[in-house]
C-alpha cells in the first residue's frame, strides 16, 4: 500500500508542481502593458541636525520677569525648634547640633540647597512647614529623606529633591567616620504679596 502511495503519489505532485511553475511564468510575463518609469526613492532623514558650533550657537536661558512671581521665603529650622513665621524666621542653619543618643557633634551641610516654591503650589496658593528626616552618610552624603509633615504633597517633591543634593562634613566618633541617622530639618514655604 505504501509503495503504491509513493509510486502514483510522486509523478502527480511532480506534475502538479510543473503546472503551478508554468502559470506563474505566464503571469509573470510582460504582455505589451507599458509599466510607469521608476522614481527615486524619498530622501528620508530620521536623525537631527546637529547643533552648530561656536559662541554664537549657545542661547541663554530666557529671564523670568520678577514681577509675575511673587516674592518666596523658605526659612530653614533647627531642630527641636518650632519654625517661626516672619520675619524674625532663622536664614540660616545655625550651627553644630548633636546626634541624639550618640553624642556625636556634627555642623549643618556644607552644600546647601533651598528648595524651590513649586509652581503647582504657588497656583493653589498652598503655604506651610514642611518637615524632612534623613540619614547622612559616613562621607555626608543625604540618604533616605522622607517627609515627616507637609500642608500639601505639592511641596514633597522638591524638598526630598533638594535636600538629597545637600553635603555634610564627614562626622567621625572615635577617629572614625561613621553614619548619622535620624537628622531632622524643617522649611517655611509662604507666598509674599
Amino acid at each position: 500500500m505504501t509503495l503504491f502511495r509513493w509510486v502514483l503519489g510522486l509523478p502527480v505532485a511532480a506534475l502538479i508542481t510543473a503546472g503551478l511553475f508554468f502559470m506563474m511564468a505566464e503571469l509573470i510575463k510582460n504582455k505589451g502593458v507599458e509599466l510607469a518609469p521608476d522614481t527615486p526613492a524619498p530622501d528620508l532623514k530620521i536623525t537631527a541636525d546637529p547643533p552648530p558650533e561656536g559662541p554664537d550657537s549657545v542661547k541663554p536661558p530666557r529671564p523670568v520677569p520678577a514681577d509675575e512671581q511673587p516674592e518666596t521665603i523658605i526659612n530653614p529650622a533647627t531642630r527641636g525648634e518650632k519654625p517661626k513665621n516672619g520675619p524674625g524666621a532663622p536664614t540660616a542653619d545655625p550651627g553644630p547640633k548633636e546626634i541624639e543618643g550618640a553624642g556625636i557633634p556634627t555642623s549643618g551641610p556644607s552644600i546647601r540647597i533651598a528648595p524651590p516654591y513649586p509652581e503647582g503650589c504657588r497656583s493653589k496658593g498652598a503655604e506651610g512647614v514642611v518637615v524632612v528626616q534623613f540619614d547622612v552618610t559616613p562621607e555626608g552624603d543625604v540618604v533616605n529623606p522622607r517627609i515627616i509633615q507637609s500642608p500639601n504633597q505639592c511641596f514633597d517633591r522638591p524638598v526630598r529633591n533638594a535636600v538629597s543634593k545637600w553635603k555634610y562634613p564627614p562626622a567621625t566618633h572615635s577617629g572614625r567616620a561613621v553614619m548619622r541617622y535620624g537628622m531632622v530639618e524643617t522649611f517655611n514655604f509662604q507666598l509674599m504679596d
